[in-house]
């Protein structure tokens, strides 16, 4: 088990990025990312440059239309996404599906025309269980950027209703101009790192959030270790948490940030635990059909904010 760096929204020249391809891959491994993916507006012109050499990366696409934009990655083949409207979604997932993708749900709230046509999303999903996972942050992080509370209130709400949806974090990353505090995702690799490892992670809900902390959990029960994703049974439970502050402070920029607490979050965003930072092991007793996430705590110049989020473990 290996909680990795990653960034799975980027774009290029190939759409409206000002990085080459190879200047996004080189910029990333410098940054030390251990993947990213190319996921320019309705284009994958960008593949054919990928080289694994500098970092590996998976294939990807923005599916960019004025309901919605949504992220498809790791297709075998083309899903023609012209047709695309807020009632045939379902239809089109379902073909993305077949040829082995994966389907992501990018900054459902974003702000709309004329800033960004489309973005918002629209479209009306009939079946949440084919979406993989949801960008609950995205962007800088900032008390202007009202979007994130937003879309994390909507993945809870989704987790209310049974589904099993990971979550991400999406710089939407088009060039080394912007400014701000960036995160990341992290992904639970199982081996190698490359586009497969990547969306198996995903798939299997292993993944966390984060404004630049590591942060995860393991949950032992009945003398067994279960992994963020896993399905568990009703009853008492140890989380044991592992913290670290330091993994790409860099990237708060100019901020003081303070990491404080961990809480352990239940369905419609309960608070069922709440630790100092220094507690690494606490004892709950889970409830039958509820899912439990882990939510790192702590201030950024002074005031309160969530800074890291897992997706969670659920319970049957």
């Amino acid at each position: 088990m290996a909680y990795l760096p990653c960034e799975l929204h980027c774009h290029t020249v190939n759409s409206d990025g000002k990085f080459t391809t190879k200047q996004l891959l080189q910029t990333a491994a410098d940054d030390h990312l251990a993947i990213v993916a190319l996921t320019d507006h309705n284009t994958i012109s960008g593949y054919d440059e990928l080289d694994d050499s500098i970092l590996p990366a998976i294939r990807g696409v923005e599916w960019t239309t004025y309901f919605g934009h949504m992220l498809v990655l790791g297709a075998k083949s083309f899903v023609d996404w012209r047709d695309a409207v807020p009632d045939n979604i379902d239809e089109k997932i379902n073909q993305v599906k077949s040829v082995g993708g994966v389907v992501g749900i990018a900054h459902p709230f974003q702000f709309g025309s004329p800033v960004c046509t489309g973005g918002r999303w629209e479209f009306n999903i009939k079946n949440w269980r084919n979406v993989d996972y949801i960008e609950v942050w995205h962007g800088a992080f900032s008390e202007e950027n009202t979007e994130n509370d937003r879309a994390l209130a909507l993945w809870t709400s989704l987790l209310d209703k049974g589904y099993h949806i990971a979550c991400t974090y999406g710089r939407d990353w088009h060039s080394n101009d912007d400014n701000g505090h960036f995160g990341c995702t992290y992904i639970d690799f199982d081996g190698e790192i490359n586009e497969q490892g990547a969306l198996k992670g995903i798939m299997m809900g292993k993944t966390v959030a984060s404004t630049g902390a590591k942060f995860f959990f393991r949950v032992h029960q009945k003398g067994k270790t279960y992994q963020i994703g896993e399905t568990l049974r009703r009853g008492n439970a140890v989380f044991s948490f592992f913290t670290d502050v330091h993994s790409r402070q860099k990237n708060a920029g100019n901020e003081s940030v303070e990491y404080k607490t961990v809480r352990l979050v239940t369905n419609g965003g309960e608070c069922v635990m709440q630790s100092a930072l220094s507690e690494r092991h606490i004892s709950v007793s889970l409830k039958k059909n509820h899912w439990y996430r882990a939510e790192l705590w702590g201030t950024v110049n002074g005031k309160e904010r969530i800074l890291a989020v897992t997706s969670p473990v659920y319970s049957a």
